[in-house]
């Protein structure tokens, strides 16, 4: 006996078969529905290293986050230009090359892809910090977490350096 796992049912176009619309400009520019892995290939690569990047910002302990990231710039000149280049090639294989230059013939701004990339990474459900195990990022909005198992009460752990006397909890009561 075999077991059958139809990946073809569980992708996000068989729920949005005609991928993600983006109006920009007045122009409608259509993206996968699913995020395809090579997209991000050139983020990911060893020349570039944006994993390197951010885990060294984020165990800086540095009370300015900004003053270690130029630090770090200062160490890695062609980072900037090279995670440029890594967004422009993310684009590019997200629209195809068509779409692509029409998409650039519109001048978006930083401020454009910016909002994109975060609409985007929401859509796709992805987040930089996860995508390189970084505990130190957040999101200000979502789950911050998940249940280790089905058994989980949600309580945080006595190691996890809270004070078992304390009522203190790092949820909002907002």
């Amino acid at each position: 006996m075999t077991t059958l796992i139809d990946l073809d049912a569980a992708r996000r176009e068989v729920q949005h078969p005609d991928g993600i619309a983006v109006l920009f400009r007045k122009r409608r520019f259509v993206f996968p529905a699913e995020l395809p892995a090579t997209a991000l290939d050139t983020l990911l690569s060893e020349e570039l290293d944006l994993a390197g990047f951010l885990g060294d910002i984020a165990i800086t302990t540095s009370s300015s986050i900004a003053g270690e990231a130029i630090e770090l710039l200062t160490k890695r000149p062609r980072f900037p230009a090279q995670l440029w280049k890594g967004f422009q090639d993310l684009y590019e294989a997200l629209l195809g090359e068509e779409q692509y230059k029409e998409f650039i013939g519109c001048r978006p701004s930083f401020g454009d892809y910016v909002r994109l990339t975060k609409a985007l990474a929401r859509e796709y459900g992805v987040s930089l910090g996860k995508l390189f195990g970084l505990s130190g990022s957040s999101s200000t909005s979502g789950e911050t977490s998940n249940p280790i198992s089905s058994d989980s009460t949600g309580s945080t752990p006595e190691a996890s350096g809270s004070n078992p006397g304390s009522q203190a909890s790092s949820e909002s009561a907002d």
